[in-house]
């Protein structure tokens, strides 16, 4: 039998007492007695983040949150979502514009400008390029439900490869690296259905048949096109599920009764939450009021049935005195009114009664 190196079994032993000694010392018991453990373990992180960091994002939202605003329209970037509910909410303006950090600022900002970057990279390519309508110098713009509804192009492009002779609808999207793998292993109608929407109201209002989807992944700048079909059927679809929206005066139905299963993990990160699901109360304007109307001739025409007069942009902000919330809206059990006195008393949940109006 071969026998131990004496030495390196010296070694050895000496590390275990010295590891075990190491232990001993520094057992919780004697840290807490010397207070260092303790501080060890409370202290806080610095911040990473300078105060010049601080101003510019400061600057940036400050900067531009003064063009936040209210959505006029049911705009066709949104309407794939899933929810109607969701959709109906942003449309009668339930929810205040929501807010965004320095951080997501730039991230919107740098998204804006790879658009302007690829389409800039397609003309140089030799592309037939429109970004612009030049009937109006503006983004393409197309209108649907009497003008309640909107679809925007990033441009028109004629001259691809695939196709040389067709005119496309143009639409660029930048991706980070799982939904920019998704979306060229599975395709844009699977992997990004809202941007699948979006493209075929575009492609409706255009009058064409075709749209080229460009989109570019921000972690690796790897870039993908793709040619999507117009399809008429869904798009009709599509168009009517928009008109019922527009035009209801109660919401939807709720996607998911109970937003505290797995399966409604939208719900936990939707904005419309607390007024969904957890008696909350909508904004006060216009849009949330039982006289106010979506109405289905004119341009994104809104009526007001107390004041009998058509109501501007600001007009629809602004709400008035005679303002009463579209009974759905409450989250409590109608138990009287009185119309020419103006107001509506309510059950809540909790058994308190609310009226809403002027009572005299």
């Amino acid at each position: 039998m071969r026998r131990p190196n004496s030495k390196r079994a010296s070694l050895i032993l000496r590390n275990r007492r010295s590891r075990k000694h190491h232990s001993r010392n520094n057992s919780p018991r004697k840290l807490a007695a010397s207070g260092l453990g303790e501080t060890e373990r409370v202290a806080a992180l610095p911040s990473t983040e300078s105060a010049t960091v601080a101003a510019v994002k400061a600057a940036r939202v400050a900067r531009l949150e003064r063009s936040d605003r209210d959505s006029r329209r049911l705009s066709a970037s949104s309407w794939g979502d899933d929810c109607d509910r969701k959709l109906w909410y942003g449309f009668r303006w339930c929810l205040p514009p929501e807010k965004f950090d320095g951080r997501m600022r730039r991230l919107f900002d740098t998204g804006h400008r790879e658009e302007e970057r690829i389409v800039g990279d397609l003309i140089a390519t030799g592309f037939d390029v429109a970004a612009l309508d030049p009937a109006t110098g503006e983004q393409w713009e197309y209108s649907f439900i009497s003008g309640h509804g909107v679809a925007k192009l990033d441009g028109k492009i004629a001259g691809i490869p695939e196709a040389p002779a067709t005119l496309h609808t143009l639409e660029v999207k930048t991706h980070n690296g799982v939904s920019f793998n998704k979306t060229v292993k599975d395709g844009v109608q699977k992997a990004k259905p809202m941007h699948y929407v979006q493209m075929q109201l575009g492609m409706h209002g255009a009058g064409l048949t075709r749209a080229l989807y460009f989109a570019v992944n921000k972690n690796t700048d790897e870039e993908h096109s793709e040619r999507v079909e117009y399809d008429l059927t869904f798009t009709l679809q599509q168009l009517a599920r928009g008109e019922r929206i527009v035009s209801s005066d109660n919401p939807p139905e709720k996607l998911h009764e109970d937003p505290t299963r797995k399966s409604a993990f939208q719900c936990g990160y939707c904005l419309a939450k607390d007024i969904c699901h957890e008696g909350g109360m909508p904004r006060r304007n216009c849009r949330t009021c039982i006289h106010a109307t979506a109405e289905m001739d004119g341009e994104a025409r809104w009526s007001c049935a107390r004041h009998k007069r058509d109501l501007s942009f600001e007009d629809q902000q602004a709400g008035c005195a005679n303002h009463l919330f579209l009974p759905g809206l409450v989250p409590g059990e109608q138990v009287d009114v009185d119309p020419a006195g103006n107001w509506v008393s309510y059950r809540m949940a909790d058994g308190a009664t609310f009226i809403d109006g002027n009572v005299t």
